[in-house]
């Protein structure tokens, strides 16, 4: 048996562990999915190529005093972010607040292989801005690789910050050199996973394209979540991982490997950005995190103990603040900048 083999059976092993564990009456608590933020605007934008990505706006019709833009991680969607966007309208009801799925995630459409690219989601961020906050003031923020998504904007148009981009939010993410991490397994371990998972994710396809459902199971759990986690938010993002399609996991696998962008950092240095992380991360590692707040000298680094990928899940109300605070950090270089 090869280890690629071996591996492959273990990962399937643990799938079939969780499975088991669902259907003991007791053991694990039942589902609970983050109540939508009330007062939902949804709408739809279209990228460059022609797929229509779903976004949603809350809070402030008009008169609003900035617009927050919040971006979300692979294999994920726009629901992981409803807890911020309740806090953040609560506390500041002269807020907008905009989430959206990813071409590929969640409501939008699908997208061919030569855009599933972090570049592409630059561009798509790029045309989302344009629709709802053709001006500013705007508020970023970027989970995974949604805060890479950050980083190609940056790259693509960097004269966005400081002009209509005031402040930028990192969470749990990574300006480049993710092909060197280990995911928490022996280096031996991590290559053999490596090397197998593209051809994992193809049989996938595959077998999607036969009528069958991806399979998310403890291994998955096991990439985000420390094991103290509270089960009902493994289960949420869990739920979300699997309306996620087999070809979108296996189109954006490659991209990740080539994302190298802490140079395009640069044009955030003007401008307050936050970078948020678990010292539990095991898919971007808090020594990313602690790069790209060195990148940054108007940033501030906040570490979770315990804590893992989905950080914005397990801290949802302290997450919430440092937005929140980022938001009055950004308002107020503005006010300054004015009056200069």
């Amino acid at each position: 048996m090869t280890p690629t083999t071996r591996i492959a059976l273990l990962l399937g092993a643990a799938a079939a562990g969780t499975a088991l564990a669902r259907r003991r009456a007791g053991d694990v608590p039942a589902p609970v999915r983050s109540a939508q933020p009330p007062g939902e605007r949804p709408r739809t934008v279209t990228a460059e190529d022609g797929v229509q990505l779903s976004v949603h706006e809350y809070g402030a019709r008009t008169g609003f005093a900035a617009t927050v833009v919040l971006a979300h991680g692979y294999v994920q969607s726009s629901a992981l972010w409803s807890g911020q966007v309740r806090d953040l309208v609560e506390a500041r009801p002269d807020l907008r607040v905009v989430t959206y799925d990813h071409r590929g995630h969640g409501r939008s459409h699908r997208t061919t292989r030569d855009r599933a690219t972090i570049e592409q989601l630059g561009r798509d961020l790029a045309r989302v801005l344009d629709a709802v906050a053709p001006e500013g003031p705007v508020v970023v923020g970027g989970h995974s690789m949604g805060g890479m998504t950050l980083m190609a904007l940056a790259e693509l148009h960097p004269e966005l910050f400081g002009d209509r981009v005031l402040g930028a939010a990192f969470v749990a993410t990574s300006a480049g050199g993710l092909a060197d991490v280990s995911w928490g397994l022996p280096a031996p371990v991590s290559r053999a996973v490596k090397r197998l998972m593209p051809v994992l994710n193809e049989q996938m396809v595959r077998a999607e394209a036969r009528g069958k459902r991806r399979k998310v199971g403890a291994a998955d759990a096991r990439l985000i979540f420390p094991r103290t986690a509270d089960r009902s938010l493994v289960h949420e993002a869990l739920e979300v991982h699997r309306g996620t399609s087999a070809e979108t996991v296996a189109a954006f696998l490659p991209t990740f490997s080539e994302h190298d962008r802490l140079v395009a950092l640069e044009a955030l240095t003007h401008v307050p950005t936050v970078v948020v992380a678990g010292d539990k991360d095991l898919l971007c590692p808090l020594a990313h995190s602690k790069a790209i707040a060195d990148a940054l000298p108007q940033s501030e680094l906040t570490v979770f103990p315990g804590v893992g990928h989905m950080v914005h899940l397990e801290r949802r109300a302290e997450v919430s603040r440092i937005l929140l605070r980022l938001v009055d950090r950004a308002l107020a270089g503005r006010r300054t900048l004015s009056a200069v």
